[in-house]
This record gives C-alpha cells, structure tokens and sequence, in this order.
C-alpha cells in the first residue's frame, strides 16, 4: 500500500503546476457555487460540534488549574464526621499552619417574616476561612457580623425563594439569628449543592447554643490549613495522613481537588465529544453522498474534456480542487463557529460548574478543526470522485455506454476505504485516549448506522409492498417520489434518523431516571420524612403527625455503628493492605442500622434467611443488601463484628436482601433482628404523605417549634430540584445532539438541490398531464413529511431498543418513557424535515415548463 501511495503522489503531482486544472476548477466552481457551498455545509456542523466541546475541555481544565486553591479555599483539608479528638487536635498544632474551623449539618431554619421553613444545610465557621478566594456577600460586611456571633448569612437562592433580607430574622433550633446579609459566592460552595440543600452560615461560637448538636445528628467536620510551600503541604501530608487516616477521618489537598475535578469533567467532555463526533460522521455521510451525486451529474463534461485530450486524473483533480478549497473554508467557519458555541455552552451550565468558566481562545482546538475539516473532506470526496477517471469519450455520443461501462473497484478505492476505516477509531481513540475504547466506538457506530439503514430499508419495503394503488393521486405521487433516481432517501433516513435516535435515547434515559425519585405519583407512598427525633420525643412527633391528619406510615429505630472486623480480619489492617480490593469507604464509613423481625415493602430476601437471633455462640444474624456484600466480599455465613458505640457485637450474614432503595424510604445496608439493639443510644426517623401544600407549610411551622432539633426531607422538593438538573444538563445534551439533526437537515438540502433538474423535468411532465401547481405544492410537502415521518420513526423504533439497553445494564434503572415528549420530538424532526424541503424546492416548484423545454430543444 506504501508503494500504491507513492504512485499516487506521482500521478497528482502536476495538480499544483497545471494552471488549466486550476483554471478549469475555478471556471466550473463559478456556475455550481451553491451546490458545492452545500458540500461544505455538512462539514461545518460536524467540525463546528467538535472545535466547540475540545475549546470547552481546554477551558475547564485551565479554569480547574487556575481556581483549585479557591475551590477548596486551603492547601490542605481534613474532613471528618465526629469531632476530632483532642490527641488529632494537637497533631493539628503541631504542623505550624494557620488553620480555620467549620461544621455543617442537616438542619430546619424556621423564617420569621413569613413563618416558613425548609430543610438547609448549617455551616458554622469560625477562624480566618478562606484562605484562598473570597466570600461575596451583599452587603460586603455581612461575613465580618456573622463572625461576631448572633448573625447568619444564608445563600442567594435560599433568600429569594423565601423573600428574606438583611435585618429579618430566622429561628435555628433553640436560637434566634438576625440575618446580615445574603452569600453569593463562597470557596468550596456553589454549583448544583446550592440548590438542592442551600447553605445557613453562623458562626462555630454559636452553634452549641442552638441545641442541634444531639445524639444520633450527622454533623461532618473540617479543618482548613494553609501552607507557606509546596513542601509544607507535602510534609504535612506525610504527617498527618497516617494519623487522620488512624482515626478514620480523611484528608484532600488542592492536587487531589483538581485531579478529581478534571476526571470528573474528562468523563462528560468525552461523552460530549463522542456525540459531536456523531456529527461530523454524519457530515462525512452528507459530503460523500453530494458528491457522488456531483460526479454523476459531472459525467458528460468530464466525456468532453477526455474528447479534447484531458486525462483521467486532470478530470479527477478539477473537482478535486473544488472540494479541497472548500473543505479548507468549510474548516475554518466550523472553526470558528465551534469557539463561538463554546462560550454559549457554560451558559446553560451556570449553577452545575462549581466556578465561572471565562474566556480561553484555544488554538490547539483551532488546528484540530483545520485538520480535521481538511482530512475528512479529502477522505470522503475522494471515494465517489474517483469515477470521473474511468468516464469513456463516448459518453457524449451514446448515454448507453454510462450504463455498459462499469468501474472497476481500482486500487486508489482500495486504499480509500482502509484509511476511511482507520480514521474513526484512530480518531475515538484520541477522544477517549484508549484504542480499545475507539475500536468499541467505532464498532457501535457501524452498528448504528447498521440498524439505522436496516429500519430504514424495512419502512421502504413496507411502502412498496403495501403501496396504497387505489389511493389518489397526490397521496401515490407522493409515495412513489421516495424511490426517484438521486433522491438518497435511505441516506436521509440515516442521517436524520441518527439525530432524532439520540435525542429520544437521552430523553428515555431521562424520564427513566426520573421515575426512579417519583414518589409523589403513587398513592399510600411517604413523600416526607421526619429524621434525628430523639426517644423521649418519640410520642410527642407521632402524636403532633395525628393532630396534623397524617398518616404515620412507620417509625424506625436507627443505631449508628462502624465495622470493625469482616471475615475475622481487622478492618484496620484491610485498610493499609493495599493488595485487598475491597473499597475503604465500604470499610471506614458509618453505617446507619436498625432492627425489626420482618421484611419491609421494599425489600425481597433473595438469598439465605431472614435476619434473626439464635441460640448458641453465634446468635445475632443480620441481613445485608443486595450490592453491598460484593463491596465488601462477603456472603450468607460469613462473620462481622460490628463496633457499636464502643461496643463490639459480633454477627453473621443470615441473607442478602433485594431493596427498591426509593420505595417506602428509609431502607438499610444492614438489618439486624430484635432482642440485639434495644437499649443502645438510638434516634428515631419516621415517614408520612403528605400532597396539600398548604397543611406541610403549617406542620413544618409546628415541628420546628415544638422539636427544633427534628429535621424534614421534603421528597416533593427534591424532584423538583432533580427536574431542574435534567433540564440543564439535558439542554446542553440536546444541543448537541441537534448537530446531528441539523447536519441531517443539511444533507437534505444538498440532496434536493443536487437532484434539482430531475426534479424540473418531473414537473414538467407532471404539468403536462395536467397537475396543477396546487397538486406538485402537495405532493412536495407530503413527500418531505413522509421522509420525515420515516426518520423520526427510525430514531423512534431504535431509541427504544437502545434505552432499555441503556437501562438495563448500563443505568440498572427501571425503563420508562414518556409518550407525549418522544411525539414532541418526531413531530419537531417531521416539522424541520418539511421546511427544509420545502424551502429548497421552492425554485423547483416555480420554475415554467417552458424554460426547460427550450433548454430540452
């Protein structure tokens, strides 16, 4: 093939010096300009969708690298969810840093201008926190009053919800603060967290005061350092690393922060690339097909210039240049397009990035464009141009010899098709830095576009088997226009199919998603949940629920607890063997159990036994979730020792449990049987539905005055917030996938214009026959909206394969869909489809018979 590639270079050598060959490209070029402006149009949506999400990537990652400090707002952080003991406290002193305080909680904040409530996370601060970056308050003093004790700040969104301002008042717990302002922008705050548990800031003097701080209160805890050095950082990770890490607490340091950040953004830019690679396949697809059409039409004056002397390749290398200069122009307005997107991009995430995303012209993303528009308008042009070469002489004097000559598959074909193979997996491969990765791609894609063609041949099929013959005129023209010579409608199909399949898979993974967190569709399902009720107010809350008219679904004990051994090992050897692939958080984290003899109803024993407690040396034998055992490496009869507020109970796994984690919340890890857990230091949650808004205003008013310490999750408010990050994220998802769509579109546009002159001469014959305009306006539109239709159908009957597979296996969610949304999006493919077709036919439809016949005679 090297060899091949070396003769080619010599046969096209003369395409820079032969000045006929570029005069005679730039001649033809001058009467065929909207045509081959067309070509270039599916380039520029496909290189416009990569330029623009490679320009973002570059952007986050410089914005990651130049923020890190800020987002974290220290050099070093140590997080843990007790207090920290008083021998990590002086390790802490003796590091030589300056440090800062914080602890954060669930909580309720009552506001007193209107007597509402909401369930808000509880910031108590105290030192000079933060280090790096700055809190934005309105108005500037506000963090300075909060400091001095009886103030609280609360984030923006929280205060324009709930219509609070500076000097208003709000209760926590046992307290009442004055507010002194709002928090626009905090370090290591903001993004979507802000919306679903907006943040109440006092100061850590004040938070004893309150009395939220009881047994059983999940309160999480920092401590802020900040070094003079790099190498301060690094020794004092050496130093207290071990001993947080003893304690079971952790640490993060700014390079952790911005590692994560930047996997976490590499995942969703890959995702984002591979769709706007999508696009550019399909723009490949559009120009190959143009062009193919372009060199059929080309045929009889490629005939005349081999009757003059041309040879094959100066035939090849005028339209060759026609195609090279535009795919190069075609690049660079894709270019520039795609940095023009970039910036619109971050709009649609504002709330969702934890920082602002600024303006960064990447030239890298710049060249990656040019190239990219250069290599695929060479590559797939290339392919149909290449037939031009073998165009016989005689096909100006007997069309006949067009369908007698057949080309032969040449060698320059040959090489074509390999290098169009390679280019898309070499291609994901760099996307996605793995070539497994671009070899997996690349076959998914070819099954794609396997299944999408094989849809598409099935709806022409069923067309021509059940042809509606009896039907009129209008309605079997329009049919029998699918299947005209150059109409590419399997193509379209493809193409438009494509786009309108990943935005019914993304809205099918969506509305999936979102019936997972639907609780407010079921009737006699707890759509509130009271948490951290304390056993003295046990009676008090339940019989408060009973006044209010709610139903008291249940109430269950929680007991907090860690591991301490698993299968006879100590988990604190587990957790310095670096050889065990059981994960630390499923070893160090704190578990929340309860007991009871029975199964919930949500809950299915799926293996072994209920959990239960037994006579003997082995006698408290609890059940386990499904998902956790193969975390933790265990099954049915494997032993536990449970460290339970100092005291180790020891247990074995009587059965695992299947649990449908949203159904009748709350649902445990770990359930132990009765007789065990009674008399240890417990709290209480309990649940409720409750549908009127009205009546949840007025007995959250009541449990935040009577048990202030008791919080509420409104599982209502939870969906809303959860809707609100689809709709973002599902926006910017849908953007995208509208590139593939609108380079669909294009095709079809370029389709219609390319077979423009058959067209013509239709309707000439048609008007001949006597069809009126009226009747060839109809058969136009209807003709495009049974393309449409076709499409959207493909799209439609593949989405659904593909997002139960999604779902399935990939999600492990419950499959669901919405009707009404997916109709949404065929009718707006079937809209777009009509208008664009109709828009380029318009010429088509006005042009008179006369006109043509004089070109005819």
């Amino acid at each position: 093939m090297i060899e091949y590639i070396i003769k080619l270079k010599r046969k096209t050598r003369n395409i820079f010096t032969d000045r006929w060959v570029w005069s005679m490209a730039w001649r033809d070029a001058r009467h065929n300009f909207s045509r081959l402006l067309l070509f270039t149009a599916s380039l520029v949506t496909g290189i416009a969708a990569v330029v623009a999400l490679d320009s973002l990537n570059y952007t986050l990652q410089s914005d990651i690298d130049r923020n890190a400090k800020e987002l974290i707002g220290a050099d070093f952080v140590v997080n843990g969810d007790k207090k920290f003991s008083p021998e990590l406290i002086k390790a802490f002193d003796t590091v030589g840093m300056q440090q800062a305080s914080e602890a954060d909680m669930a909580s309720m904040v009552l506001f007193l201008n209107n007597n509402q409530s909401r369930l808000i996370r509880l910031v108590a601060l105290s030192g000079p926190f933060p280090f790096y970056g700055q809190i934005e308050t309105q108005p500037a003093d506000a963090y300075k009053r909060m400091q001095t004790g009886g103030y609280a700040m609360l984030d923006e969104t929280l205060a324009s919800q709930f219509e609070v301002s500076s000097d208003d008042s709000l209760r926590l717990g046992n307290r009442v603060f004055k507010v002194a302002g709002i928090v626009k922008k905090i370090p290591g705050g903001g993004g979507i967290m802000t919306t679903f548990t907006p943040s109440v800031y006092i100061a850590l003097s004040d938070l004893d005061s309150t009395g939220l701080v009881q047994y059983g209160s999940r309160v999480n805890y920092k401590q802020y350092f900040k070094a003079t050095s790099e190498a301060q950082v690094s020794e004092t990770e050496k130093t207290l690393g071990p001993i947080v890490k003893k304690y079971g607490h952790s640490y993060e340091t700014v390079e952790g922060r911005k590692q994560g950040l930047g996997e976490g953004f590499m995942s969703i830019y890959r995702f984002f690339s591979l769709l706007g690679f999508v696009a550019l396949i399909l723009g490949c697809i559009g120009i190959a097909s143009s062009v193919h059409i372009y060199a059929r039409e080309k045929r009889e004056e490629v005939a005349m210039l081999r009757c003059v002397g041309s040879s094959g390749w100066q035939a090849f290398n005028i339209y060759f240049i026609q195609i090279f200069v535009l795919g190069i122009a075609g690049s660079i307005i894709g270019s520039l397009i795609g940095i023009g997107i970039q910036q619109l991009i971050p709009v649609f995430l504002k709330g969702v990035i934890p920082f602002d995303v600024g303006f960064s012209l990447s030239l890298r993303s710049l060249f990656v464009g040019l190239l990219l528009g250069t290599v695929v308008s060479v590559l797939f042009s290339i392919l149909p141009l290449v037939s031009v070469r073998f165009v016989p002489p005689l096909t100006v004097l007997r069309a006949s010899s067009e369908a007698s000559n057949k080309t032969r598959f040449s060698k320059t074909q040959f090489t074509v098709v390999v290098l169009i193979a390679l280019f898309p997996i070499a291609f994901a491969a760099i996307q996605t830095k793995s070539i497994m990765t671009g070899l997996f791609f690349f076959l998914g894609l070819i099954a794609a576009l396997g299944c999408l063609t094989l849809v598409a041949s099935f709806l022409l099929y069923l067309v021509r088997k059940f042809f509606p013959s009896q039907a009129g005129f209008v309605l079997r023209h329009s049919l029998s226009s699918l299947f005209r010579p150059n109409n590419q409608t399997r193509v379209l199909l493809v193409t438009i199919g494509l786009g309108a399949f990943i935005i019914s898979t993304l809205n099918i993974v969506e509305q999936s998603m979102l019936s997972q967190v639907e609780f407010t569709g079921q009737e006699n399902q707890s759509n509130t949940i009271l948490f951290d009720i304390q056993p003295g107010q046990r009676e008090g809350v339940v019989k408060l629920m009973e006044d209010n008219k709610l139903k008291v679904n249940q109430v269950v004990p929680i007991i907090t607890c860690r591991l301490s051994e698993v299968k006879g090992k100590a988990v604190g050897t587990m957790l310095n063997d670096t050889t065990d692939d059981i994960p630390n958080w499923s070893l160090s984290r704190e578990y929340r159990v309860t007991y009871r003899d029975t199964l919930n109803k949500s809950e299915e024993l799926i293996k072994g036994e209920l959990q239960k407690k037994k006579e003997g040396k082995d006698s408290v034998w609890v059940t386990i979730s499904e998902g956790m055992e193969e975390n933790l490496k265990v099954t049915v009869g494997d032993s536990l020792v449970f460290d339970v507020q100092g005291i180790p109970v020891k247990a074995r796994i009587a059965g695992i449990r299947k649990v449908d984690w949203p159904k009748d919340p709350p649902n445990f890890i770990f359930v132990f049987p009765t007789g065990v857990l009674e008399n240890a230091p417990q709290i209480y949650v309990t649940a409720t539905r409750i549908d009127d808004q009205q009546q949840a205003n007025r007995f959250q008013q009541q449990l935040v005055m009577q048990y202030p310490n008791v919080s509420l999750i409104d599982l209502r408010l939870i969906l809303s917030t959860v809707n609100q990050l689809f709709d973002k994220l599902g926006l910017v998802i849908r953007v995208l996938a509208l590139f593939s769509i609108i380079t669909g579109l294009v095709v079809l546009a370029g389709a219609v214009i390319n077979s423009k002159f058959v067209r013509i001469k239709e309707n000439v014959l048609l008007r001949t026959v006597g069809a009126r305009t009226r009747q060839i306006m109809l058969i136009t539109l209807i003709e495009y909206a049974w393309l449409g239709l076709f499409a959207a159908l493909t799209g439609m009957i593949l989405s659904m394969g593909g997002g139960w597979l999604l779902t399935k296996f990939f999600f492990e969610i419950t499959f669901g869909f919405d009707w009404l949304e997916l109709l949404v999006i065929a009718s707006g493919v079937i809209l777009l489809t009509v208008t664009i077709g109709w828009f380029n036919s318009r010429e088509v439809i006005n042009t008179p018979p006369l006109q043509i016949l004089r070109k005819e005679s």
